[in-house]
């Protein structure tokens, strides 16, 4: 999509092509739980709605197109995302966290991270400086909440991406007080 399109023009052509069957604008809501398999031993393209499903794909489809990315990722709840990220992880593998974020958050990491080996260091990402002096040799990920929750403090994702980059680690990144969309209004 071009990049001279404002965000509302992209949000319009990235909600999903025409059905040529049906001529419908939009994608329909696909309510099953199951899809039909018509071989023993072929699968379809979709089979639970749970490990995937159209209207889900249409809209991680639109999101990954609308910020420019590879491919966009639907969960349940940004719970159920941010445990997704974290399973990249291993063994031995350490974090470099946000010292004030969300209470679900701060649970998984200190409560089922460290019972997995995986280690945590909680610091002011707004203060770069510290970001760096807390990477390790181990360090896999540098996870922040910009604005954070509860102090609603603001991270220069930025500066720490190129940090983590430097470093050949993953930035993740929760933003749910300031999506891409409220920052682009």
């Amino acid at each position: 999509m071009s990049e001279s399109f404002n965000f509302s023009t992209k949000l319009i052509k990235e909600a999903g092509p025409i059905d040529p069957h049906t001529g419908a604008a939009n994608v329909p809501i696909y309510l099953s739980s199951t899809f039909h398999q018509f071989d023993f031993d072929q699968y379809g393209k979709y089979d639970y709605t749970r490990s995937g499903n159209p209207t889900r794909e249409a809209l991680e489809q639109a999101i990954s197109a609308l910020e420019g990315g590879v491919q966009g990722f639907a969960f349940a709840s940004g719970m159920a995302a941010i445990s997704t990220a974290f399973l990249l992880l291993s063994e031995g593998d350490h974090v470099v966290i946000s010292e004030d974020v969300y209470g679900g958050t701060f649970r998984v990491v200190t409560q089922v991270l460290g019972r997995l080996g995986i280690s945590h260091t909680f610091v002011d990402t707004t203060d770069l400086e510290r970001v760096k002096a807390a990477i390790q040799p181990n360090t896999r990920v540098i996870y922040i909440e910009t604005p954070s929750n509860p102090t609603l403090k603001v991270t220069d994702i930025g500066a720490i991406a190129a940090i983590a980059k430097s470093h050949g680690c993953l930035t993740f990144v929760d933003n749910t007080f300031m999506t891409r969309c409220s920052a682009a209004a």
